[in-house]
């Protein structure tokens, strides 16, 4: 008698301490984070962003005036969201297969823009979008080195 009653005890111990979700977390952290609408999908899609937000700066934005155009992903002002993207290369650029000769090029711009973008608060100068375009043109170079990037050179595929 004493046995079932362990053994019920120990059985109702390990059903209470089961979670109530069907499916395990991804991570300990996920209810703690959240992604901005910004963050580029891809290192190629760092450089878009970027430069659709210097265009939205020029131009203004486009959903101001024509409904929102697929622009869901503006949350704030674009120069706030461009130097958001700035300092997020570095750690686009390391998620790829990018070998780190061509990577750190890519750090090392964007850390001093980074810093220079935070000191002009949102103001923009020449020198600034020059820098930016800069960024963006060195992007775009170290997107073709990138090996999945690459074009098959093994003959027959």
């Amino acid at each position: 008698m004493m046995k079932r009653v362990i053994i019920g005890f120990f059985v109702l111990l390990l059903a209470g301490c089961g979670s109530s979700d069907s499916a395990p977390k991804a991570s300990h952290f996920e209810d703690d984070h959240e992604i901005a609408a910004h963050w580029p999908d891809d290192l190629a899609d760092a450089a878009t962003k970027i430069r659709e937000r210097l265009d939205w700066l020029q131009n203004g934005l486009p959903d101001q005036e024509h409904g929102n155009h697929g622009h869901e992903d503006h949350e704030q002002d674009p120069a706030a969201e461009i130097a958001d993207i700035v300092s997020w290369v570095p750690e686009v650029a390391a998620d790829t297969n990018l070998p780190e000769a061509d990577w750190l090029p890519l750090y090392k711009a964007a850390k001093s823009l980074s810093s220079k973008l935070a000191v002009s608060k949102g103001k923009l100068s020449n020198d600034d979008r020059e820098q930016l375009e800069s960024l963006c043109t060195s992007i775009d170079a170290a997107v073709t080195k990138i090996p999945e990037h690459l074009p098959n050179l093994v003959r027959g595929k």
